[in-house]
Parts: C-alpha cells; structure tokens; sequence
C-alpha cells in the first residue's frame, strides 16, 4: 500500500535490564491507541438500535 504521507505514530518505549544477565534489557513498547473506528462503530449501532426499534 502506497501512502501519500507518512503517519507519525507516537509510541512509549520502557527500557529495563534484565536481572541476572550482561547487558540485555527488555523493552516494553505501548502505542498509541487510535479510538476513531471504534467511536463510528458505537454511533452506527446505535442509529441502527433506533431505526430497529421505533
């Protein structure tokens, strides 16, 4: 897929070592979440709620 723009995604990176070995760490990476497809999905099933049930 070709993108016209390239999309920033702001992720938090938690870096801690590893107890009991040489220079090893665990990253624990959490991105961002985007909300938006789950809001539109919300909104339509509850316009379809309405339009069932009246």
């Amino acid at each position: 897929m070709i993108l016209d723009e390239e999309v920033q995604q702001q992720r938090k990176l938690k870096i801690e070592p590893i107890q009991g070995s040489y220079n090893s760490y665990l990253v624990d990476e959490k991105g961002k979440r985007d909300w938006g497809g789950n809001i539109f999905l919300a909104c339509l099933a509850t316009i379809l709620a309405i339009a069932f049930f009246s």
